[in-house]
């Protein structure tokens, strides 16, 4: 709402714009609303005890609240009769008072915008759950008719679980939720009706793996799917005569997997997607582990052969050698893969790597790349792969590396598999070897083009590693090491 941007920019230029844009309800369609925070709490200082200074912050609070309001009620009425795009976030610290009690001012904010209900289509809530039921108090019995997409983020979870009522909106069709409470069980407090008609379903809180069974017998439009799953509480129940699970329109799922293995198993094995196109597993082993059961494929390995048509796999977190090698067996379709997540950067782009490596400790990879050279096995791992990205490696030599890709471009000159097309690489060693004009003469010899994006740790020629030196910890500024740059 900053008056040196559009929309309102807009009205600022002339007269003659002012009035065109005014009557142009479309460009003010859409506004993000930020709620101030209680004034009794800073940044920097805390909870505020000094009755001039907390007197002082009030007076400020309201005029902000009360000027907001008038520009959100302004904003909203010249949109005409057009479909509102919103987005509305009170940013809780961890030592904000979320209990405090809201001004009349922030009610007057919600009635404002409670009065264009009907017309709400696209709205982004995030705030504690505490002040979002002081919102939802304010609902009075409505339908939201024309709300179609709806992005919840409930921070501070409270111990009681509530109904929400914009999920019973009878045209939502898409859902980002983060709302632990609200999502864990989420099969039992949402009206049914709403499952059959949503077409995209992002939970970024968990849900139990017995909810998500639930969950997706009754999402027969889904498309896209993504998920956060955790073991159910009443694991001891066996589930018994799982019928199929009907997704005929689902092209992507993504899963988080810490659920019970025997559940997460019949769930894959009932899911019918033949149009699943796009696949992304990370699995974790759950508190209910047991280390001495006998080792068991990831559940996930019976939908890589129910649905044929996955091009596009991403695999992370706790696998074993014989999971990976099973989903390059069955794997037949997929032309992209992905194993282990990007490295973390910092705010201008540059990877954190250690500043010291032990080059006499190389730990091994947690997905080896072996497993993709053609003739390793009697069967044709990937044969349609034509791009191949992994992160974190260390004890995959670049010599093994020039052999994968040379084995792979010699089978596609025999046409026995697809041309490998690119190859994104992120070590966490030193390059030990230049491989960039050996690929790009054998590519060119095959009528390709193998484009390498390789990424090593950068040098350290100022001083080699000694876990036995005194300095050991100290940065080259003299400073010690922080959680910054130390994962």
């Amino acid at each position: 709402m900053k008056s040196s941007e559009s929309p309102v920019l807009l009205t600022r230029v002339c007269s003659s714009w002012r009035a065109i844009a005014f009557s142009t309800p479309r460009i003010w369609l859409k506004v993000h609303i930020p709620l101030p925070e209680d004034p009794s709490f800073s940044t920097g200082y805390g909870i505020i005890t000094d009755e001039t200074t907390l007197s002082s912050r009030c007076q400020q609070y309201t005029s902000l609240l009360q000027l907001r309001c008038d520009v959100v009620r302004e904003w909203l009425s010249r949109s005409g009769t057009c479909p509102l795009s919103f987005s509305i976030t009170y940013q809780a610290f961890q030592q904000t008072r979320v209990h405090f009690e809201l001004p009349h001012e922030m009610h007057e904010i919600f009635n404002v915008l409670l009065s264009f209900a009907d017309r709400w289509s696209d709205v982004g809530i995030s705030m504690p759950d505490e002040i979002y039921y002081k919102l939802q108090g304010n609902m009075k019995p409505t339908p939201f008719s024309s709300l179609k997409l709806l992005k919840l983020s409930l921070q501070k979870p409270s111990p009681m679980i509530n109904m929400i009522r914009l999920l019973a909106a009878p045209s939502l069709r898409k859902l980002t939720m983060s709302a632990y409470q609200t999502t864990l069980y989420i099969t039992g407090n949402v009206p049914q009706p709403i499952w059959n008609q949503l077409t995209h379903i992002n939970l970024s809180s968990w849900i139990s793996d017995r909810c998500l069974l639930a969950l997706l017998s009754r999402c027969h439009h889904l498309v896209f799917g993504k998920f956060m799953v955790t073991s159910s509480h009443w694991t001891y129940q066996p589930i018994v005569d799982q019928e199929d699970i009907l997704l005929p329109c689902l092209e992507s799922l993504g899963l988080h997997d810490e659920g019970v293995h025997e559940t997460m198993t019949i769930m894959f094995n009932a899911i019918k997607a033949p149009g699943l196109t796009k696949l992304s597993y990370y699995r974790t082993i759950s508190s209910h582990y047991d280390d001495s059961a006998i080792p068991l494929l990831v559940p996930m390995i019976p939908l890589l052969s129910n649905s044929t048509l996955i091009t596009d796999l991403s695999l992370d977190g706790v696998l074993s050698s014989q999971d990976i090698q099973e989903c390059l067996r069955r794997g037949e379709g997929v032309m992209h893969i992905v194993l282990g997540k990007p490295p973390r950067t910092d705010p201008s782009g540059h990877i954190y790597y250690p500043p010291f490596f032990d080059e006499d400790a190389v730990r091994p990879d947690k997905f080896d790349l072996k497993l993709l050279l053609i003739g390793s096995s009697a069967v044709l791992p990937l044969p349609k792969l034509e791009s191949l990205e992994a992160y974190n490696l260390a004890s995959l030599a670049d010599e093994d590396l020039l052999d994968l890709i040379t084995t792979r471009i010699n089978a596609f000159k025999r046409g026995e598999i697809a041309a490998l097309q690119s190859v994104k690489l992120h070590f966490q060693r030193r390059r030990q070897k230049d491989i960039t004009e050996a690929v790009s003469r054998l590519a060119k010899e095959a009528g390709i083009e193998v484009k390498l994006d390789l990424m090593y740790a950068p040098p350290d020629d100022s001083r080699p590693f000694d876990p036995f030196s005194p300095s050991l910890g100290v940065m080259w500024d003299d400073c010690l090491w922080s959680s910054e740059i130390i994962w």
